[in-house]
């Protein structure tokens, strides 16, 4: 069970790369178009790979990590919202609801996946 939590939580950590992107193209014209569909995704790989991944670099105190990780998600459902795709936007924030209760109830059973 939490090997299939952990794959969800990497399938929902492109979801939110490809949801902010894709927000910032439909969200822009012109030259910004460009520059913000590459750099607001690449803002949040750097992001949760600096604080959020298992191997982060900065080592958060629980709540802030899950407190960043509510706001990327957040702000990835309301930019979707915001570029006319509110399935889309209730259906990222639903699974994320869902992740975070199924991580939570398995938070004592170790994976081969996490090492």
């Amino acid at each position: 069970m939490r090997s299939l939590v952990l794959v969800v939580r990497f399938l929902l950590e492109l979801a939110l790369v490809a949801a902010v992107g894709w927000s910032a193209w439909m969200l822009s014209d012109g030259v910004w178009r460009w520059v913000l569909a590459l750099a607001v995704p690449a803002l949040v790989v750097v992001l949760w790979a600096r604080y959020l991944s298992p191997k982060a670099a900065v080592e958060l105190p629980p709540q802030a990590r899950f407190a960043l990780e509510l706001l990327l998600f957040a702000v990835a459902a309301v930019f979707l919202s915001s570029a006319g795709a509110s399935a889309a936007a209730a259906t990222l924030a639903a699974v994320w609801v869902v992740h975070r209760v199924a991580l939570a109830l398995t938070d004592d059973v170790r994976s081969p996946l996490e090492g």
